[in-house]
């Protein structure tokens, strides 16, 4: 990983890169080098291309320095432009697929689009200079010709008629006195239909611009030459890029006597341009604009609006899309994403509306709300409704659903383009969390709570850095007598209690990081403590692979006996054999560490696992307690089916002294709570 945050490719590829470079080039056209000077340049280019990608700031405009080098160095046949881009981008793009990452997308299109600008300023540049000394060469035999007038003529005629470039001599009126085959070639005519002809005839503007303004200006003394990009039309009816420099030839006293026009045709290149600008702009999938051109369009549509005008931004996720990848195959994956975007766009097809795919299997809807846009729920219904039916691809029926979240605002209500975004991405995330097949609105009461709480989860590793978040303990009280007889693990943090930091920190995968952090902490605090410590694991704790591992090092590390450690694992996480947490169920227990069950609700399931397991410590939900008569009583039950395996119940969150006495009642051993305080 680069200081940037950008995904490269591994160090190691960059031969295999400058190896496949290499290949593509020589293929592609004669370069006057050997294969092995070849690949040592291109290394070197390579390895300055992945320096640019991981710079910060990032910035482009190196890319037009490597372009110029290109030419430099001799890749002058444009085709080399082709061979090179596709080369470049297949190669530092290959693993985006299994690694998504979209900073390095944007900054390599952008890098290889300011490269193809480079090497086309370049090539344009190496041209111009050709051409100055085609023209030289051409205005040097006019003086020679009074010395040496047939050798002269020989030599010119032999630069005029190989020349590469298109030639056209004019006289001041702009009439064609000779033209060479390659300017016949370039406008698809034969070279004897040229002389006698105007400029304007020749040079068909497809702009319908004044042909003759840049002479003008050349016999009248405001420009020395002209170098300028028209469009042309043919004489077969194709449209021809070509660069044009135009010059003035003098007699020898002096005096205005021809114009040269030098012309080379550009539009491969041109082409090739046109097509990188709309790979960054456009998903090459299914045509649609992608996430970069979707963010655009909505901010100038945001821009322009009028205070009374509204939106409706719609993010779609499709549901379980990786089934059909897995079970069907990528190309069948592929034809169905081609098939949602076109859906999509027909579903708005009667709406001021912009469809984007943003990445994977997300999709993004904009429309430019009018009177007869519907309502949000209509609207919803039509984009789900017309992704449900099966699309046949290869005799093989597939189809998806999607989960929406969507967002009306009106532009008085002075949202940002981001903003916007950020609210209907907040709403397909809480559709999400809901089931398959949902759409959720935004709210901006809930949107305030989640981002604090999103806030809070983010900042969980910096806390605990900075010492903000620590370890610390809850009295395990005996609930009979209200002896303390051991200490539960806690997190404290002034921002969340500890069972919303934990939560927060399940949301983000970190809780898998710091449960060995607390662990350790924990049993070097609690060593020389008496009585007994208890950690209690969450679902995803309770499976990690690395468990044990923490355990035995916790234990090594404090000195602490493993028989005065209780760690409780999930309830759902075993159940549900999540990762290795049958696994470590059973190895704790054989090194010694007591071994307990939290979560536990009572439920038929809870007692089989107790009966295959022999766990005889079990913590239950906080959930239960004396709620209602029918609650108070199921509990009672359970605790005493709990007894009858052996099992000494305990329960966290004991918040009053009536909490307290009515657990006891119910036989449940110990407790832990704010009622207890804090140690």
């Amino acid at each position: 990983m680069a200081e940037s945050g950008v995904t490269l490719p591994p160090v190691h590829r960059r031969e295999e890169l400058a190896r496949t470079w290499t290949r593509s080039a020589i293929s592609s056209s004669y370069i006057p080098r050997s294969a092995d000077d070849i690949e040592a340049l291109l290394l070197e280019l390579v390895d300055e291309l992945l320096a640019m990608l991981g710079a910060e700031p990032f910035s482009k405009s190196s890319g037009v320095r490597l372009g110029h080098r290109l030419i430099s160095e001799g890749f002058i046949d444009p085709t080399t432009l082709t061979a090179t881009i596709t080369a470049l981008s297949d190669g530092l793009l290959a693993d985006l697929d299994a690694t998504p990452d979209t900073e390095l997308a944007k900054r390599t299109m952008s890098l290889l689009g300011a490269v193809s600008a480079g090497y086309a300023d370049g090539l344009r540049s190496y041209t111009l200079t050709q051409q100055e000394e085609v023209k030289q060469a051409l205005f040097n035999a006019v003086l020679r010709a009074e010395h040496n007038l047939r050798g002269t003529e020989n030599r010119f005629r032999e630069v005029f008629a190989s020349s590469a470039n298109g030639i056209a001599i004019t006289n001041l009126e702009g009439m064609c006195l000779e033209a060479n085959p390659a300017l016949a070639g370039i406008l698809n005519v034969r070279a004897d239909r040229l002389p006698g002809r105007t400029l304007t005839d020749i040079f068909r503007d497809e702009a319908s611009g004044d042909v003759m303004a840049p002479y003008r200006r050349i016999l009248s003394g405001q420009q020395e030459r002209v170098h300028e990009h028209r469009r042309l039309r043919k004489e077969d009816g194709e449209i021809a890029w070509v660069l044009f420099a135009i010059s003035l030839l003098r007699d020898g006293a002096g005096a205005p006597a021809y114009f040269v026009t030098m012309a080379q045709d550009v539009t491969e290149l041109h082409l090739l341009q046109d097509r990188l600008g709309h790979q960054l702009l456009y998903d090459a999938l299914t045509g649609l604009a992608n996430r970069q051109c979707f963010q655009t369009k909505l901010e100038s549509a945001v821009e322009r609006a009028t205070p009374d005008s509204s939106f409706t931004l719609c993010c779609l996720d499709l549901d379980a899309f990786s089934l059909v990848n897995n079970s069907f195959g990528h190309a069948v994956g592929d034809r169905l994403l081609q098939t949602v975007g076109r859906r999509l766009e027909e579903a708005v097809s009667n709406e001021t509306a912009l469809v984007a795919r943003m990445g994977g299997d997300e999709f993004a809807v904009l429309i430019e709300d009018s009177e007869k846009t519907p309502d949000i729920g209509e609207l919803i219904d039509t984009l789900t409704s017309v992704l449900e039916d099966p699309e046949y691809i290869d005799g093989v029926g597939v189809a998806v659903g999607a989960s929406v979240g969507a967002v009306r605002r009106q532009a008085a209500d002075h949202l940002t383009a981001a903003e916007l975004f950020r609210a209907a991405d907040t709403a397909l995330r809480k559709a999400k969390a809901t089931g398959r097949r949902q759409w959720a609105g935004f709210h901006e009461a809930e949107d305030r709570a989640a981002v604090e709480l999103d806030r809070l989860a983010a900042s969980l590793p910096a806390a605990w850095e900075n010492g903000d978040l620590a370890a610390a303990f809850q009295p395990v009280v005996r609930l009979s007598d209200r002896e303390v007889v051991g200490a539960r693990a806690v997190l404290s943090w002034a921002a969340a209690d500890h069972e919303t930091t934990l939560a927060l920190a399940e949301r983000t995968g970190w809780s898998v990081h710091i449960g060995p952090l607390l662990l350790r902490e924990a049993c070097r605090l609690f060593a020389t403590s008496p009585g007994l410590l208890r950690v209690q694991l969450t679902r995803n704790q309770s499976g990690d692979a690395d468990l044990v591992r923490a355990v035995r090092g916790a234990l090594r590390d404090s000195g602490m006996s493993a028989g005065r450690l209780e760690v409780s694992l999930d309830v759902g996480a075993l159940l549900d054999e999540v990762g290795d947490a049958r696994d470590n169920l059973e190895v704790l227990g054989d090194i010694g560490v007591q071994v307990g069950l939290c979560g536990v609700t009572g439920g038929p399931l809870d007692f089989e696992l107790l009966h295959q397991t022999g766990v005889r410590s079990v913590t239950l939900s906080p959930k239960l307690g004396a709620g209602s008569p029918v609650l108070a009583a199921e509990t009672a039950r359970t605790v005493e089916v709990f007894g009858r395996f052996g099992a000494v119940a305990s329960v966290v969150d004991v918040a009053t002294v009536e909490a307290a006495d009515w657990w006891a009642s119910t036989g449940v051993a110990t407790g832990q709570g704010g009622v207890f305080g804090t140690r």
